[in-house]
């Protein structure tokens, strides 16, 4: 019942807002081209943003298509951080690839955070002030 309410009344479920601080947190700490090479700290933060999903409900379907694409977009990053391993020619393109779908992600964690609760807004001014 509680849960249920939570979902109708706009709020965020503890459980997934906990799961999504920490992806968030974690995206914001790859802030260098060179972070490629700790892609294996991503292990673990797809899954997370799908409990988050799955937590959350289907209510609010901008909130999932965000978060699809948050998990698409992690995807993706994981991709490029194998193919910088893999392949030493393309690595310059790996890492922009890394850069950019790492800050996709995070950026539709944080709107989705946002979205759930305005007072979300200090973390992205806290990571825009680095």
């Amino acid at each position: 019942m509680i849960e249920y309410e939570l979902r109708n009344t706009g709020r965020m479920h503890p459980e997934a807002a906990a799961e999504l601080r920490e992806v968030r947190d974690l995206l914001m700490t790859f802030t260098e081209p060179s972070c490629i090479h700790r892609a294996d700290e991503l292990e673990g933060a797809t899954g997370k943003v799908t409990r988050a999903m799955d937590l959350l409900g289907a209510d609010a379907d901008r909130i999932q298509l965000r978060l699809a694409l948050a998990i698409k977009a992690l995807r993706a990053a994981e991709r490029a951080a194998k193919a910088y391993r893999r392949n030493p020619v393309t690595r310059p393109i790996s890492q922009a690839r890394f850069a950019s779908k790492t800050g996709s992600a995070m950026g539709a964690v944080q709107v989705v955070l946002e979205e759930l609760d305005p007072a979300e807004s200090a973390a992205r001014d806290k990571f825009h002030g680095q």
